[in-house]
C-alpha cells in the first residue's frame, strides 16, 4: 500500500473533472462501486491496451451542483481495502498494476481518490465469476462466446493462428509447390519437401489426413491469398497529398502484392522504391527528390508481415504520401508490447514465421529482434525525424515522416536549455552522430560562436560542455 498520498493542485483537479473524458484508456467510477464492478473494469483494461481508472469520481452524467462535486473520495485509505483486495485475490491470473491515492490541496474534505494504473497484459484475465471483458472505446464489453474469446487469445499471441491446420488445401499440393522447391534448392542440409515440412511441424496428422498449417501456406505456397480464407496480401497506394485524410481525387497508383511472404516483402519493397524515386518534396522553396532510408522501410515492412494478426481478414496497407509513408498492419500489438516499450521488449505473435523466414537465403529479418531499432537508427542517420508508432482501430500504424531533424548545433542548445551540461556520448546519441570527433567539431563550432564553453575541471573522457552564461 502506498505510504504517501499524492496531492493535486486545485487547477489540476478541476481540469481533470471538467475537461478529461472517459476513453479507451480512462474510466471514472464512484467510490460505491462493488468488487465485481472493479474486477470488470480492471480485467477489461488488462485484456486490451491497459488504462487508468479513478475510483471516487462521479460519472460526468451524474447531476452535481458544481464540477468539483464530482470528486467524492474515500474518507481514509482503509476504506478502499476491499476493492484492492478484490483485484488482487479474485482475478485470474493475477494482474500487473499500480495504484495510488490522490487528494486536492486545501480541499482534503472531498476525500481520497484511488487511481489504479492497469498495464497491458500478455495473459487473458477472468473475473471471479469466470467472465471475460475487454475495453473498447469507453466501454467494458463482455466476450460472451468461445469464438470471441479465442480471437482475443489469438490477438494476444496466447494461442497461435499460424499453427492451426487447413482443411481446404492438401499437404501434397504444398509439397509440390514451386515456392517450396525453390527454397529447398538453397537449403542445407539437402532434404526432400515432405521430410522438411514434417520436421518443422508444418504438416501434421489430423485423423487419417496429413494437413498443412497456416504458417506453411504463408511461407511456401505459391499463392496464399487463394488458399486462406483471410486476406494476407500487401496493398500499396500512392496519395498525391500531404493531408492526414486523403480525398478520392488524391488517389494515385495502386498495387497489390501477393505470393509467399518472402517474395511479398521484396516485391513490395521494390514497388515502394519505384514510387519514392518519382516522389518530390518541398525543401527551402524548391522541389527535390524524396530521400528515405530504404533499410528503415524494409524493417518496418518486415515487422508488419511477420507480426501482423493473420486471424484478421485484411491486407497490410502501405500508403505513400507527399510528406510521409504509412504502414498499416492488421491487429493490435501482441502480448504486453505497447508503443512505449516496443523498442526494448520482445514478443512474437508468429514465432514460426519469424524463425523459418530467417532460414531463407538473404533473409529479410536478418537481425531478429533489432528491426525497429534499425529503422529508428537509419532515419536518424539520414537526419529525418523518428518513426511514429501507434495503435488505432485494431491496427498498428507506423509513420515514416519526411521531416528534417534539427541541425546538431540546434539539438545541443535545446538540450542545454533543460540541462546544465552535455558530454560527447549524450550528444552523439541525441544527434544520431556515430563519430566522436565529428561531435567534437560541433561543440567547437558552438564554442567559436561563444554559445557554449567547457565545464571547468572536467577533462578527457569526462569532458562536458555548458552554456556560456552559467554563473555569469
Amino acid at each position: 500500500m502506498p505510504d504517501e498520498i499524492l496531492e493535486f493542485e486545485f487547477e489540476d483537479a478541476y481540469r481533470l473533472l471538467d475537461e478529461v473524458q472517459e476513453s479507451q484508456f480512462l474510466d471514472f467510477k464512484s467510490k460505491e462501486i462493488k468488487g465485481k464492478g472493479i474486477q470488470k473494469i480492471v480485467t477489461a483494461f488488462a485484456n486490451a491496451e491497459g488504462g487508468e481508472v479513478y475510483v471516487g469520481i462521479k460519472d460526468e452524467k451524474e447531476p452535481v451542483l458544481e464540477v468539483l462535486d464530482r470528486w467524492n473520495g474515500f474518507e481514509k485509505i482503509e476504506d478502499a481495502n476491499s476493492l484492492i483486495q478484490n483485484i488482487y485475490e479474485h482475478i485470474e491470473p493475477a494482474i500487473s498494476l499500480e495504484y495510488e491515492f490522490i487528494k486536492i490541496k486545501e480541499h482534503e474534505f472531498r476525500g481520497l481518490v484511488l487511481k489504479i494504473i492497469v498495464f497491458k497484459s500478455k495473459d487473458l484475465h477472468y473475473t471471479s465469476d469466470h467472465r471475460v471483458y475487454i475495453r473498447r472505446s469507453a466501454q467494458n464489453l463482455e466476450l460472451k462466446n468461445q469464438k470471441e474469446i479465442m480471437d482475443l487469445q489469438l490477438s494476444k499471441g496466447i494461442i497461435s493462428y499460424e499453427d492451426q491446420l487447413l482443411g481446404n488445401y492438401s499437404s501434397d499440393e504444398l509439397i509440390e509447390s514451386e515456392s517450396l522447391t525453390q527454397f529447398l534448392n538453397s537449403y542445407s542440409p539437402k532434404t526432400n519437401p515432405e521430410e522438411y515440412l514434417k520436421k518443422q511441424r508444418l504438416i501434421r496428422k489430423s485423423g487419417k489426413e496429413l494437413l498443412p498449417t497456416i504458417a506453411s501456406v504463408l511461407l511456401y505456397a505459391d499463392l496464399p491469398s487463394a488458399i486462406l480464407s483471410k486476406k494476407c496480401a500487401i496493398k500499396i497506394t500512392r496519395y498525391n497529398t500531404n493531408e492526414d485524410i486523403p480525398r478520392r481525387e488524391n488517389l494515385g497508383q495502386q498495387f497489390t502484392v501477393e505470393g509467399n511472404i518472402y517474395n511479398q516483402i521484396y516485391l513490395a519493397l521494390e514497388c515502394v522504391k519505384t514510387i519514392i524515386n518519382e516522389l518530390k518534396v518541398l525543401s527551402q522553396d524548391a522541389l527535390i527528390g524524396a530521400n528515405y532510408p530504404i533499410e528503415a522501410i524494409q524493417e518496418i515492412l518486415v515487422n508488419a508481415v511477420i507480426h501482423r494478426d493473420y486471424n484478421i481478414s485484411d491486407d497490410i496497407h502501405i500508403m505513400v504520401f507527399d510528406n510521409r509513408i504509412e504502414v498499416r498492419s492488421p491487429g493490435s500489438l501482441p502480448g504486453y508490447i505497447t508503443p512505449d516499450n516496443i523498442l526494448e521488449e520482445r514478443f512474437s505473435r508468429n514465432p514460426t514465421l519469424v524463425r523459418l523466414l530467417n532460414k531463407y537465403p538473404n533473409p529479410p529479418n536478418k537481425d531478429i529482434g533489432e528491426g525497429l531499432n534499425t529503422a529508428f537508427q537509419k532515419m536518424q542517420e539520414m537526419r529525418l525525424k523518428s518513426p511514429k508508432i501507434f495503435v488505432e482501430q485494431n491496427k498498428v500504424i507506423v509513420i515514416l515522416p519526411h521531416e528534417r531533424l534539427a541541425e546538431p548545433e540546434e539539438t545541443v542548445l535545446e538540450y542545454l536549455e533543460q540541462n546544465i551540461e552535455i558530454n560527447n556520448r549524450t550528444a552523439r546519441k541525441l544527434c544520431g552522430i556515430h563519430s566522436e570527433n565529428k561531435m567534437k567539431r560541433v561543440f567547437l563550432r558552438l564554442r567559436d560562436r561563444n554559445l557554449i564553453e567547457m565545464v571547468p575541471g572536467k577533462h578527457g573522457a569526462s569532458t562536458a560542455w555548458r552554456k556560456t552564461n552559467i554563473n555569469k
